[in-house]
């Protein structure tokens, strides 16, 4: 049976190359996000119960704690809460969802109107975003090399595409099908952006992530869908290792068989 997914927008790669540089926020979030896999692992891929509240979204915080959900910040229909990373989630929340519902007719991620969970402010320096199964998390990045993951609407539309995936497809998080579990989020990601700020497909920057990194980071965004391999080349980053064609797949076996690089 299916394993339920702990899917991060970073990939470990990425903060491991952060880490060995002795940055504490990367170290600290490697380790957060081990943990969350291997209680994830205990778990497999069951219909959970899902909230049908009548309200499409909430915002909870966490005030940089990790309890899931937190405190109830914000729901839909209620005005702007004047902290932005509450408010950058309603705003890609709702764009995600109006994506699948408008474009698609799939009403929320399970089909039939789940209420969308979103928390922010997740731990300290927290340097990542997820999808964990139940609902979306987010932290508020480091201030030195990431801003916080509220801030790119595409990074709300890929953890959003994971849940629907999971919900439909069903795809196994490792090795191939994960690679393309990754792929589809990127695609909805990228797609909730370009609707919501009204782009075609040749004036969108197809960037993931384009205003994660904070100036001083040599770094377009996480992945180029237009030029793979180019989003970034900074050393703090190291060079965007993302194989353009299949012919150089890269069959590691971290970061459960690559999904990321893939």
């Amino acid at each position: 049976m299916n394993r339920l997914c702990h899917c991060q927008i970073i990939p470990p790669f990425m903060l491991e190359h952060i880490a060995a540089t002795q940055h504490a926020a990367a170290q600290d979030t490697l380790h957060r996000d081990h943990q969350l896999r291997a209680t994830r692992e205990t778990r497999t891929l069951r219909p959970t119960p899902l909230a049908h509240s009548g309200v499409a979204w909430s915002v909870h915080t966490s005030n940089n704690a990790t309890m899931l959900p937190g405190e109830l910040v914000r729901t839909a229909g209620q005005p702007t809460s004047g902290d932005p990373a509450v408010d950058e989630a309603a705003d890609g929340g709702q764009a995600a969802l109006e994506l699948f519902r408008i474009v698609y007719g799939r009403d929320s991620f399970d089909g039939a109107g789940a209420e969308v969970v979103m928390t922010v402010h997740y731990g300290r320096n927290y340097d990542n975003a997820f999808w964990n199964g139940e609902q979306l998390v987010f932290g508020d990045g480091d201030g030195e090399i990431f801003d916080r993951f509220t801030k790119p609407i595409d990074v709300l539309g890929h953890e959003l595409a994971h849940a629907v995936t999971e919900r439909t497809a069903g795809l196994v998080y490792r090795n191939q099908p994960g690679a393309l579990s990754e792929s589809i989020s990127d695609v909805f990601g990228i797609c909730s952006k370009q609707r919501h700020e009204g782009h075609t497909v040749d004036q969108a920057d197809w960037l993931i992530g384009a205003n994660l990194f904070l100036p001083a980071i040599n770094a377009r965004g996480l992945r180029d869908m237009a030029h793979p391999g180019a989003a970034y080349d900074d050393p703090k980053l190291g060079r965007d290792p993302q194989p353009a064609h299949m012919d150089d797949y890269d069959p590691t076996t971290a970061d459960n068989g690559g999904v990321h690089i893939n």
